[in-house]
């Protein structure tokens, strides 16, 4: 996702390789240049998925937006980063307490969380580390670790 595309691109894309690329997009958030390209993918206003994923505006995804962006769910957020586990797994059990059975690998669910995550510790002057297996019980089978930029 290095390469710089432009809303021309985008445009020039079929269905097919803008939902490609918003896959890959959300669950490769390596750095905030792949989140500002799924970003911008999903201000286009250009289609980009099937109805069966969840996406940017679904009630799926603003139900993980509010748990993600929460202040309180900040604070274990980060004490998760500083002690090298994945955030992810700290607030899991509440993604998993606010969207039920909607949170689940097939339609996309969990991938989109770590998204969101990333996108949230990228903000806060964060960089994405090495995946770790999530704890036991997760609906989730991996996700990522963070730690903050060095200066």
């Amino acid at each position: 996702m290095a390469k710089h595309i432009t809303l021309d691109e985008l445009n020039a894309w079929t269905f097919d390789q803008r939902q490609t690329f918003y896959r890959n997009g959300l669950a490769r958030f390596d750095n905030a240049e792949a989140v500002r390209l799924v970003e911008m993918l999903v201000a286009s206003g250009l289609p980009f998925r099937s109805g069966k994923e969840i996406a940017h505006g679904d009630r799926e995804m603003k139900a993980l937006e509010a748990i993600v962006y929460s202040p309180y769910n900040e604070k274990l957020l980060l004490e998760a980063a500083a002690s090298g586990k994945p955030p992810l797994g700290a607030i899991e059990p509440l993604i998993i307490e606010g969207l039920g059975e909607d949170y689940r690998a097939d339609n996309g669910a969990t991938i989109a969380a770590g998204y969101l995550i990333a996108r949230r510790l990228y903000a806060l002057g964060f960089e994405k580390g090495n995946s770790q297996k999530m704890p036991d019980g997760s609906v989730a089978k991996t996700a990522a670790t963070f730690r903050k930029k060095r200066a």
